[in-house]
């Protein structure tokens, strides 16, 4: 893979965590080497035949693969070799180099990908033009195209896997018993709402991306145990997929919760989502003047005549973003309050949290946290602190900054923080970072990184 293919495909991954990576019959060593690097991922190498069947990969090629890895500090315990289904788990990443989708027939993956996808993996993949990839991956998600394919030249692509709509009946009886006989709920089709009436502050929530890609048993609107704890009233917006609450019902039922006054009945009203939801969150804000939004990794729009350099979500690029609550950076102006949460070392993010310029604005940065903050901040056991002092009305600097000073002990932020040294040409920061990770804890992610420093 070219350096230029490489940086851009882990720029396109829009991956905050990568546990696991496939690497299909070896073709892809260097994306190996520094996902592992970055996330100290393990490595399967998979030996596919070109009908797809499992098969053992020859000996030299495996050995020339882990020489090379150990050159770059992988340990060889962190690569295996797969060549029968049983062993396969869903993975992170998978890289389909220089083989099916260029010299064999993309449907040979079929059967592998059935055992080998989750709902957030990701599939890096060449392509020949006119090959029949496209429709064969789209069954699975969406495409976003790295390097175009040309005739005689292969192109290169991301498949990041969709959820499945969901059967609508199980969770409209359920919603029904939640909403009891003083809520509601109104079935949009691929969206839903649920109203659980409690107390005199109104929490609206949107459902987040990492929700929408991952199917629950215990389907709940985000953020309903949490808002449920607290006695507040919650409204929770559902999607059906990665729709970014694009509908013309999301937009007719908030108008018509607007115009009867619904929320006029409420002390406090609070939009509240992430990623997404943070989105939907801000955008729909609009329909209650006055209220206060917390969101988290918003974008502000997928509109890409105000947004070309937004190169993630590509399913959504055709949904229309046009009307009132279309554009989130202005929808949001109506609001008293805009509390906007996001890494600024996500490009993207940091890109749309600049278009939100309203004096109602206040930009809290979250550094080297990731796309998904919200996960993050969960893990770290901050969140709902946060999102309590945000939702009340409470939240200043001295809180927020106190909640994030728990990032120290973060390991991804330990981690990011490490690389971030690296990158900018100072080994002795990364080195410090290793060094006080390991007077903390057992690390083997750490303790490589420190040995690859002094070598």
């Amino acid at each position: 893979m070219k350096p230029a293919d490489l940086a851009n495909t882990l720029a396109s991954l829009d991956r905050d965590e990568v546990d696991s990576f496939a690497d299909i019959n070896g073709k892809a060593v260097d994306l190996a080497i520094a996902l592992h690097q970055r996330y100290g991922c393990r490595i399967d190498l998979i030996g596919l035949n070109q009908n797809g069947r499992f098969s053992e990969m020859p000996e030299k090629d495996v050995a020339a693969y882990i020489d090379k890895a150990r050159e770059k500090g992988v340990a060889e315990n962190a690569i295996r070799t797969v060549a029968a289904r049983r062993l396969v788990q869903p993975y992170d990443v998978i890289a389909a180099l220089d083989g099916f989708g260029t010299h064999h027939k993309i449907s040979g993956l079929r059967h592998f990908l059935g055992v080998a996808l989750h709902g957030q993996s990701r599939l890096v993949i060449e392509v020949r033009k006119g090959s029949g990839s496209y429709p064969f991956l789209n069954k699975y998600g969406g495409c976003n195209t790295l390097v175009v394919p040309t005739p005689g030249q292969p192109g290169l692509a991301i498949l990041s896997v969709e959820p499945k709509p969901e059967a609508a009946g199980e969770w409209s009886k359920i919603a029904r018993e939640l909403a009891g006989r003083k809520g509601f709920f109104t079935d949009c089709q691929d969206h839903s709402f649920l109203y659980v009436p409690r107390g005199d502050t109104l929490v609206v929530t949107f459902d987040n991306l990492d929700i929408a890609m991952t199917k629950r048993e215990d389907r709940r609107p985000w953020g309903f145990e949490f808002i449920k704890a607290q006695g507040w009233s919650m409204l929770g917006v559902m999607a059906n997929g990665w729709t970014w609450f694009r509908d013309k019902a999301v937009c007719d039922e908030f108008d018509r919760l607007r115009d009867s006054g619904f929320f006029r009945g409420f002390r406090r009203v609070v939009f509240y989502g992430a990623s997404m939801g943070g989105y939907a969150a801000a955008a729909y804000s609009a329909a209650a003047p006055g209220a206060t939004v917390f969101v988290i990794s918003p974008q502000s729009t997928l509109d890409k005549s105000v947004v070309p350099w937004e190169k993630r979500y590509k399913n959504a690029w055709g949904r229309d973003f046009s009307g009132p609550y279309g554009d989130a950076a202005l929808s949001s102006r109506q609001a008293d309050k805009v509390h906007l949460m996001f890494d600024p070392y996500v490009v993207a993010d940091a890109a749309h949290a600049a278009r939100f310029t309203g004096e109602n604005v206040k930009h809290w940065r979250c550094p080297l946290l990731g796309h998904r903050l919200g996960s993050s901040l969960a893990q770290m056991g901050v969140l709902q602190d946060i999102a309590r002092r945000a939702i009340a009305g409470e939240l200043d600097e001295r809180a927020f900054y106190g909640f994030l000073r728990k990032r120290r002990d973060f390991p991804r932020y330990q981690r990011e923080l490490a690389n971030l040294a690296l990158n900018r040409g100072r080994p002795d920061l990364a080195a410090r970072v290793c060094r006080y990770v390991l007077n903390q804890r057992e690390d083997a992610f750490f303790s490589n990184l420190l040995k690859r420093i002094a070598e």
